[in-house]
């Protein structure tokens, strides 16, 4: 397997994010959100991608039944002191890989702009906290920040579920213990894992990511029970999130979930990835720190986004953020252009933006 080897280890040395692995074409790797395409090796033959199937099935033993019975898998694999996230699928009858590498060692918090983030969360003791954002935003890293940082100063149990496990933690001053979703792995589903947490004296749950209702029920359980809990959510926007929470309840019971959700609720932080103007990636946040006035949107009888996203932006004081002053603040910095802003920023809500820009006295190019 000399050949997935090279292809791992030159991902290593250019810092890609991803490797793609498609038949007919050569490897594929994506440097600061731009794919590089590897002219130096030949295109990859179905032949080929069918043997690193088999040579990942014979390391992870789920998988070969997952591809079986669903066409598709996700592993987690090590190699060269690196872990990578892998997702094979089928085109036309041919696998495809996608593989995201997970960057070795401590996450540099200040690099990544998460300093004032980690701040943030790191005084919430009890309660839920959500992280989220579109795939590739980033969430990850955020909540693994978090714990990293969590584990450097205080004596907490941590328990993690993830599917699969990305970086792997060193216990410092906490414990940590990180459970693998699978049916070969530590634990069936995030459901089953999060239920035996109600009876480990966990101070902290950290979920990879909350699918469903079931998830979210148990996850409000243990965060009522005073827990801190901490989770993922596909969505792009704090005001999204909590209406995908609400959505995931019949009706008749949204009045309910919108009271609890209030109660137990402490902060979302929505991220987005972009370049900077030297071509790095840069985080940037919306936070929601849910007060009384937020709290009482929430438990409105007709919710509405608009009345989260504007107590949001003038609210600036008790510590929530809104994409438009993150975005304002990154441009003052020098560190975006106004294109990237208009990319990156709903177009009804770019004059808000704009507005910040010269309140602080900067000028629009």
């Amino acid at each position: 397997m000399d050949l997935i080897y090279s292809i791992l280890q030159k991902g290593i040395n250019l810092e890609a994010s991803d490797i793609h692995l498609v038949p007919g074409q050569v490897p594929v790797y994506r440097v600061n959100r731009k794919l590089f395409f590897d002219e130096s090796k030949l295109p990859l033959s179905p032949e080929t991608l069918e043997m690193f199937v088999e040579y990942f099935c014979s390391k992870t033993p789920s998988l070969e039944e997952a591809v079986k019975t669903k066409r598709q898998g996700d592993f987690s694999y090590g190699y060269g002191g690196h872990r990578f996230r892998i997702n094979v699928a089928m085109t036309q009858g041919n696998p495809t890989f996608s593989i995201r590498i997970i960057p070795n060692g401590d996450i540099d918090v200040e690099a990544m702009g998460l300093t004032s983030v980690i701040q943030k969360l790191r005084r919430v003791e009890s309660g839920l906290i959500l992280i989220t954002g579109k795939v590739n935003s980033g969430k990850s890293t955020t909540m693994n920040a978090f714990i990293q940082e969590v584990n450097k100063v205080s004596n907490k149990k941590i328990v993690t579920l993830e599917d699969p496990i990305e970086y792997i933690h060193i216990p410092q001053k906490s414990i940590i213990i990180q459970r693998e979703i699978g049916t070969e792995s530590d634990v069936l589903s995030y459901y089953d894992g999060l239920i035996n947490l109600l009876r480990e004296d966990a101070d902290i749950a950290v979920i990879g990511e909350i699918r469903d209702r079931q998830t979210m029920d148990v996850a409000l359980d243990l965060a009522e029970s005073g827990g801190l809990v901490i989770g993922t959510l596909h969505t792009r926007s704090c005001g999204e999130t909590l209406e995908r929470i609400i959505n995931m309840y019949d009706p008749a019971d949204q009045m309910t979930i919108k009271n609890t959700v209030s109660n137990v609720l402490k902060v979302v932080i929505s991220q987005k990835l972009v370049l900077s103007v030297e071509n790095s990636l840069l985080m940037v946040p919306e936070i929601m720190i849910v007060n009384n006035t937020i709290a009482a949107h929430i438990r409105q009888e007709k919710f509405n986004i608009s009345d989260i996203e504007d107590s949001i932006h003038s609210q600036s004081d008790n510590g929530s953020l809104s994409f438009e002053k993150s975005f304002a603040n990154l441009y003052l910095k020098g560190l975006i252009d106004m294109q990237t802003v208009k990319d990156n920023i709903d177009p009804q809500r770019l004059d808000v933006v704009k507005s910040n820009i010269m309140t602080s006295g900067g000028r629009i190019d």
